[in-house]
């Protein structure tokens, strides 16, 4: 290396005409602090630039020039210049920088200029320290994820770049596969670029479209702009401009993009959705959609208009904001047909369920908890709408009041008596959301429910013994009245027969319920150890439980809330005033049953050469087998409950099975009615003990294999398309994605594929026509994609449907990585969503909007 420290000024004289100087290697630490002003004023690049070169420093005196040879390099107030070869000129305070043609006819190092930030890439660069000005020829910029070349042009003092000829492009390729020319320009670093008339090449080959003037913004984070619509054109609603509208970023924290959709038909729609994300309150977002849709022609036969909206937002509080409280949302709410007729998010299409809820918690004191809830849920295929306006909870800490405040030796039976307290409350609404609009005060359900349960657990040595009660009050205000009418009476000309007459009593009524439950349960295990083979051992755990449960007869006096009335067949019909209710009703009649169950779970233990520390593993055979039934010791008919047995297990990884049956102890006479009469004790039955009733066998598969990652070969092995994530946060990341495929493809995996399959078989006995009668129900899903090659990709998702015998939902989705373009296909074959979608387009999201589209809509069929 050569380094030339100058401890004299021009001034002086220098003795000799030339000077080299030339060194294998010295380090150069020149300081010489001075005020910025005069340095701006009053240039000297003889006493304050730090100059250095690997090969020599040659000083010409008479003409007043320094020249740099091999990795030249000049610091000063901040502007830094690399070149192969520089040439200082200390009278005019300029500097010239090439490359230098090698034996091979390559240019090697082309001057890279860098001032406060401001950095690129030219052949030649002239430079005046003392104006801050510069001409460049042929210079590649990097402004953001736009590449600029600049065949010649000129930099102003405040950075400003002015371009006679030049072309932008988002190919990083050094021979870029598209860009776009123009002959005029201005740079405005980290603001904006501004051009004149501009139009494109790819691959060299001019495309025949002029544009007047280019306008794009190359801030680093948001910024307001236009945001491109999409052109199409449907055959019901005519050609169309969509998602086109503008994007403002309000302030630091929040930003709106407002779009809007126009079509030749009149169909026409309007969206905003707004972001925020405040330190120490909380980040969401706010989505609102309308559309007026209009399809077919007006005044024929297949004409028709639609109104619509969708409402989704979306809050999470900041951890740091309250340690104590915390406040979610999460509303998806609107008209049930919206996604069905405007959303083209496949999977808004299948879902046929939209929920919502707000919520805030609070923690008060010592484990005291209060809930309040805003709750919706709505069915896009009936219509149905539930909501809960609000629901509030409140709910105290289980504590031992017996407990002794300073205990000696172990625990008292009687201290381990526990008791909490817990409130509910609703405010609810089930309408249709076309009669939504006509909802009053009115129409809403309301009721409180207090709930205090007591319980204790006691070890009475290998037998664990529990008791609780459970105390309930439910507040409500109203109740029911039925009576029948047996008058003929008449309106007008219609005749109205006899008739059951249902009243609402509106008052205040207080709901008593309350039970007593005891359970007495062990653990007896069975081992049995192998000496040899494959198996070491067999286990078996079964759980014998016996319980007892009691309850009064809340029909009855002095509670009577079950009433009686008289039908046109004379039969006795008894009800609950409060059936309906939203916290349902005691149950009629006295309970007084014992229970008894086992469970069952089956286990082996089998020799693994895979595990290195006990050289076994375990495998459930059975992972549950429940066998139980009850008697009811206050019920003067049907006593004895069904035999239930119920089990489940695991046959492989992904693939479980389970059981559910039911044998009644009771027969059925000849018409199919149940009668009070053991099973064996009908003759017709050939004295079998028990009469199954139902069987369900269920069985469910999903398993998901995928390859191991690739491993890219050359330059562009990192270079996923993923890299084109960054600038979260622009403007740009709010441009709809088409839902199909997604906007990034993932390459990592050479093939993957995901397989779900259910099947449930059902034997149960019908009563009305006195036999058995067979249901199988299945679904089949299947979704997976391949990896044709490092480029290509393609994916399916499918499955079959077995009562209409034909595929379900399928979509075909394909995906090429052209380098800085990306070709995106997707074909629906069949079903209502019929229909296919076409996207050529630039990868980055500078440029989002440069792109080709054909598409086939699903409303077109």
């Amino acid at each position: 290396m050569v380094l030339f420290l100058s401890y004299f000024t021009i001034g002086q004289d220098l003795t000799k005409d030339s000077l080299t100087i030339m060194h294998d290697s010295i380090q150069n630490q020149l300081t010489h602090p001075q005020s910025h002003n005069n340095k701006k004023n009053n240039v000297n690049l003889l006493t304050e630039a730090i100059y250095l070169a690997d090969d020599s420093i040659r000083m010409d005196k008479a003409n007043q020039k320094i020249y740099l040879y091999h990795n030249a390099k000049v610091d000063y107030d901040g502007v830094i210049l690399v070149a192969e070869y520089i040439e200082l000129d200390l009278k005019k305070n300029t500097v010239y920088a090439i490359g230098i043609t090698d034996s091979t006819g390559k240019v090697q190092g082309n001057p890279v200029f860098k001032d406060h930030g401001d950095e690129y890439e030219a052949t030649v660069i002239n430079y005046n320290f003392e104006t801050k000005k510069g001409l460049i020829s042929n210079v590649t910029k990097n402004e953001g994820d736009i590449y600029v070349n600049i065949k010649k042009g000129k930099k102003m003092p405040d950075n400003i770049t002015y371009v006679e000829s030049g072309h932008f492009t988002t190919c990083s390729a050094e021979h870029p596969h598209f860009r776009v020319r123009f002959k005029k320009g201005k740079i405005i670093p980290n603001d904006k670029i501004v051009t004149g008339p501009i139009y494109m090449e790819i691959e060299d080959i001019p495309i025949p479209l002029i544009v007047p003037f280019g306008f794009i913004p190359n801030k680093k984070g948001r910024s307001n702009g236009i945001l491109f619509p999409t052109y199409g054109y449907t055959e019901n609603r005519g050609y169309n401009l969509t998602d086109g509208g503008y994007y403002w970023g309000l302030g630091p924290h929040m930003d709106l993009a407002l779009r809007g959709d126009i079509y030749s038909r009149g169909s026409w729609g309007i969206k905003a959705l707004s972001r925020y994300n405040f330190r120490y309150i909380g980040s969401g977002s706010l989505d609102l959609k309308f559309a007026h849709n209009k399809y077919g022609e007006t005044d024929t036969w297949n004409y028709n208009e639609d109104e619509s909206f969708f409402i989704t937002w979306q809050h999470r509080q900041d951890p740091k904001a309250n340690p104590y409280s915390s406040f979610s949302a999460n509303v998806n709410f609107g008209s049930t047909n919206y996604n069905k007729l405007n959303s083209t998010n496949n999977q808004d299409y299948l879902r046929n369920t939209f929920h919502s809820s707000i919520s805030y918690n609070a923690r008060i004191g010592n484990g005291y908890n209060f809930t309040a809830s805003l709750n919706h849920n709505q069915n896009s295929q009936t219509g149905v709408i539930n909501m809960t306006l609000p629901q509030m909870a409140f709910s105290t800490p289980r504590y031992n009041p017996f407990k002794r405040k300073k205990a000696v030796g172990p625990k008292k039976w009687y201290e381990k008596v526990s008791l909490s307290y817990k409130m509910d409350a609703k405010n609810s609404l089930t309408t249709v959301d076309s009669l939504f609009n006509q909802t009053q005060f009115g129409d809403f359900d309301n009721a409180i429910q207090h709930t205090i349960p007591i319980s204790s657990t006691v070890g009475l040595g290998n037998f664990t013994w529990t008791n609780s009660m459970n105390f309930k009050e439910r507040w409500y205000f109203q109740s029911t009245n039925k009576y029948w009418e047996n008058d003929t009476s008449f309106v007008g000309t219609d005749t109205i027969a006899p008739h059951l007459v249902t009243n609402s009593v509106e008052g205040f009524e207080a709901v008593h319920e309350f039970s007593y439950s005891s359970s007495l349960n062990t653990r007896i295990y069975g081992m049995f150890m192998f000496k040899k083979g494959p198996l070491v051992a067999l286990r078996h755990v079964l759980t014998p439980n016996v319980s007892f449960n009691y309850r009064p007869d809340f029909g009855a006096p002095p509670f009577n809330y079950y009433q009686e009335y008289v039908d046109d067949d004379g039969d006795i019909i008894r009800y609950s005033m409060f059936e309906g209710q939203m916290y349902g009703a005691p149950p009629d009649g006295k309970a007084g049953s014992i229970g008894l169950s086992f469970d069952n779970n089956v286990e082996i233990k089998v020799r693994s050469r895979k595990d290195t520390v006990t050289g076994t593993k375990k495998i459930k055979l059975l992972e549950s087998l429940r066998i139980g039934t009850s008697y009811n010791l206050a019920a003067e008919e049907f006593a004895l409950a069904p035999l239930s047995v119920s089990a489940r297990t695991t046959l492989y990884k992904g693939l479980s099975i389970r059981y559910a049956g039911y044998w009644d102890f009771y027969g059925v006479d000849s018409i199919g009615k149940r009668v009070n009469v053991y099973n064996w004790n009908i003759q017709d039955t050939t004295y079998n003990p028990l009469r199954r009733t139902k069987s369900d066998w269920s069985l469910s598969f999903n398993y998901q294999i995928a390859s191991g990652s690739i491993n890219k070969k050359g330059k562009d092995k990192d270079k996923d398309i993923d890299k084109y994530e960054s600038d979260k946060g622009t403007k740009e990341e709010l441009k709809e994605i088409n839902d199909h495929p997604e906007r990034y493809a993932d390459f990592n995996n050479a093939w993957s594929l995901n397989l779900n399959y259910t099947f449930r078989y059902t034997n149960a006995f019908n009563a009305t026509q006195i036999k058995y009668e067979d249901k199988i129900v299945q679904t089949l899903g299947f979704r997976g994609s391949i990896n044709v090659t490092q480029k290509w990709k393609v994916g399916v998702t499918s499955g079959w449907d077995f009562q209409a015998n034909q595929l379900s939902f399928t979509s075909v989705d394909i995906y090429r990585d052209l380098h800085c373009w990306e070709l995106m296909f997707n074909w629906i074959p069949t079903g209502y969503r019929k229909s296919y979608n076409l996207t050529i387009r630039v990868k980055s999201a500078m440029l989002q909007d440069l792109k080709l589209n054909r598409r086939r809509d699903w409303r077109d069929y």
